[in-house]
């Protein structure tokens, strides 16, 4: 494969497979493509081959100066996707994880001449910059809460009060809401019928409390892609509706109406966005699968981003389906791929926005379909890997990967990287006594309530109800504490005291659209990861943001109960927060579990057989880390920890604590916090405390330590307690692993995905 010298502005000397990656991304932004995905394994220097196609583009004459359109996209230019002319830059817009944008300013700083880079970071409340001063700077780094913030707030329409229940929503959603949901004359579909109210829980009763009952008049909004539920208006539309396929013709003129002013509203918006107001020479995603949802606001909000090329950066493009990739392929706008066209005309466009009929040509929307889904996911979700859906998976493959898509493994380029080998070992313990009774108990509960949505036929329209157990189970499996003392639990506890009947629920985070992790609940009741929502509140920089659902004054409730107050401040004084889990819990009576005594004797190990090693402990539940924490305290092994409720530079500090300190041994880390864009190779040893439904966020983990600049062997433990879902969780990934090596990767194994009969696996004894 063809080579490419850096020019000499690019201190640090690339290694021969990052020569290949500077000369082909040359080469592909100077074809229609314009872009394309780098997909390498974590840890092989995506960052720095990133900057050098930045410094060698700066400075190549026949690329710079012209900031030339493609002729692709030049030709492609019609009323359906015509975009406004906006001014030009020349700096490259890197949009990346709250966590990587240190990285990415060290790297730059580091790796390229002095003074020959101008770097501006685009981030917190004081981020005014006028055109002229943005014109200066040659990179411009930013996050993905940013970008989503100033879009939603400059540039999407307003949203719009329901006149029944006085909620706002977009006009779009405001027509869904009115049609099916909310109103004299909404009328929800069969499948919509079967959901469940999800109640809020208390401690009030058995384990059975945490059951949920159906309550037939109640309005089902349906805002997540999980099925996340809350009542509303109680009217006379609780019944059968015309099923889900609704002629053109049919529609409603409320719908007709609401679609018209959002794409309207979005036209003639001014754009008083600084990133959505300029046309930038280059976009560069790091951590692309950020948006792997394409139906999420942040991933609305970095496709209406323009600019000359674009590149994404991610060593796992997929993690669950093939349809994931589909989101980077229209970031990218390739032709045709991520492209919706018509059966009657020449009529193509970006985006799916019609009403009654298409703006551009006139027809139908039925006359239009989206070539992705008509060409690759539709096939596939059919038929898997047999007849027209192995047709399907290999025109993906070998047409619109092998064109689009660079990937090499630390395998296949183990002589240019020259890392020290890994080993991954998977632990296996057996909980004690105490355990076993609490965690069966809670198993039989969940399996009874599961049983009752397979009875009824309403298994596929409760995947809200159904995570929720799953989360609790899998906290129970870590330490009973997590169910027990649960924020849940916490808010209940003023009528009654914890028992070990009261359980966190999980829902869909109101911002990434993942299930939430570590989720926190504001005073309007929606649900959020704990890293989004403080990063939302970090990038909104006002004295009182909204809420990124329904933009009421945002209030988020971590306060513990008044009779906890003796043991907020025993958590206090050893340097918790008063929100922690600890503070929930009598520390004078506190008592370990199976996971964490397995981790201090792994931890013991490591130690004894290294001194000077250092160790990083994942987790998904930041109450696990607070509890490990504890422990590892009072075993006198000194550890600092980096979740989603700090700060940028509060991160920066624990990173340089744990780097630096050679008596800092652990590091307790967030797996959504810390899991990406982290160079930790100081630390030899990883820790992941309970399995994630998708391998590659677990890979992602591991290679914060096992990339260029390791030179110690690196060990991986992976702690399962046996005869939990845990276990199963194990032969889920199996499957997704072969989703990634059937299309990333070099594997023709089949397809998978989290399917009815997964679902079921989960739950069967």
């Amino acid at each position: 494969m063809e080579q490419r010298e850096p020019p000499s502005e690019l201190l640090m000397p690339l290694l021969p497979f990052q020569k290949e990656w500077l000369a082909w991304s040359l080469k592909q932004e100077r074809s229609e493509m314009c872009g394309g995905i780098l997909a390498d394994e974590m840890g092989m220097g995506k960052t720095i081959q990133a900057i050098s196609l930045i410094v060698t583009s700066r400075f190549d004459q026949k690329i710079a100066p012209s900031l030339r359109t493609a002729p692709s996209r030049q030709l492609l230019k019609n009323v359906c996707d015509s975009k406004r002319d906006l001014p030009q830059v020349k700096a490259t817009l890197v949009v990346c994880p709250l966590v990587a944008v240190i990285q990415w300013r060290n790297e730059i700083a580091r790796f390229t001449a002095e003074g020959s880079m101008k770097v501006l970071v685009y981030h917190g409340p004081r981020r005014g910059i006028s055109f002229n001063e943005l014109a200066n700077y040659d990179i411009v780094l930013t996050t993905y809460s940013i970008v989503e913030l100033e879009h939603r707030k400059n540039v999407m329409p307003s949203k719009q009060a329901c006149q029944w229940c006085r909620r706002l929503y977009y006009p779009d959603k405001l027509a869904i809401h009115l049609r099916y949901f909310c109103g004299p004359d909404a009328q929800r579909t069969e499948k919509q019928a079967k959901q469940m109210v999800k109640k809020p829980r208390t401690l009030k009763g058995s384990l059975a409390a945490g059951k949920v009952s159906e309550s037939e008049g109640d309005d089902i909004d349906k805002s997540s892609k999980i099925g996340r539920s809350r009542g509303a208006w109680r009217g006379r539309g609780g019944g059968r509706g015309r099923g889900r396929k609704i002629a053109a013709e049919d529609l409603g003129e409320a719908l007709q109406e609401a679609l018209k002013t959002v794409i309207t509203t979005s036209e003639d918006c001014k754009g008083n966005s600084v990133l959505h107001s300029v046309k930038w020479g280059r976009i560069v995603l790091d951590e692309a699968h950020f948006i792997k949802d394409r139906r999420c606001s942040t991933a609305k909000a970095i496709f209406a981003l323009q600019s000359q090329y674009k590149w994404a950066l991610s060593g796992t493009p997929l993690q669950n389906r093939v349809g994931e990739l589909y989101s980077l392929v229209r970031f990218l706008e390739i032709y045709p791929y991520s492209y919706y066209f018509c059966r009657a005309c020449d009529c193509k466009s970006l985006d799916y926005r019609w009403a009654s009929s298409c703006d551009g040509c006139g027809h139908s929307p039925l006359h239009h379909f989206c070539w992705w889904n008509k060409f690759i996911a539709s096939p596939i979700k059919k038929w898997g890997y047999v007849h027209e859906g192995r047709k399907a998976m290999m025109l993906l493959k070998y047409k619109v990967l092998d064109s689009t898509l660079l990937r090499r493994t630390k395998t296949e380029r183990a002589a240019d990287l020259a890392l020290p080998p890994r080993t991954t070992y998977l632990r296996r313990d057996a909980f004690d006594t105490r355990e076993e009774d609490f965690y069966q108990a809670l198993y039989t509960q969940s399996q009874s309530q599961f049983n009752t949505y397979v009875t009824a036929g309403t298994l596929v329209n409760n995947y809200a109800h159904i995570f929720d157990l799953l989360t609790r189970l899998r906290q129970a499996v870590d330490h009973p504490y997590l169910v027990v003392y649960s924020a849940t639990a916490a808010a209940a506890a003023r009528e009654k005291p914890p028992s070990y009947n009261a359980a966190a629920e999980e829902e869909a985070c109101g911002i990434c659209h993942d299930p939430a992790e570590d989720s926190v609940r504001t005073g309007c009741c929606h649900t959020f990861c704990r890293l989004c929502i403080q990063e939302y509140i970090t990038a909104a920089g006002e004295p009182a943001p909204q809420c990124p659902t329904c933009q009421k004054p945002l209030t988020v409730d971590f306060t513990g109960t008044k009779s906890a107050e003796a043991k907020e401040k025993n958590a206090k004084d050893l340097g918790y927060k008063r929100t922690s889990i600890l503070s929930r819990i009598d520390l004078d009576q506190f008592q370990t579990s199976t996971k964490i005594d397995a981790l201090r004797e792994e931890i013991n190990l490591m130690l004894k057989r290294d001194a000077a090693a250092k160790g990083i402990v994942f987790s998904q539940f930041t109450s696990m880390l607070d509890l490990i924490g504890f422990c590892l305290q009072k075993s006198g092994i000194k550890c600092v920890k980096l979740d989603g409720s700090m700060s940028m530079h509060a991160r920066d500090v624990m990173i340089e604590r744990f780097t630096n300190d050679p008596d800092c041994k652990v590091f307790l880390m967030s797996l959504k916090a810390g899991g990406v864009a982290l160079n930790l190779t100081v630390a030899s040893h990883v820790f992941l405390m309970d399995p994630w439904w998708n391998p590659a966020v677990e890979q992602q983990a591991q290679d914060r330590i096992h990339r260029l600049g390791q030179y110690k062997p690196i060990k991986v433990t992976r702690f399962v307690i046996e005869n939990t879902i845990e276990e199963r969780i194990l032969k889920l990934q199996e499957k997704k692993q072969l989703v990634f090596e059937g299309t990333v990767g070099g594997s023709a194994e089949a397809l998978g995905r989290l399917t009815e009969d997964d679902l079921r696996f989960l739950f069967t004894n």
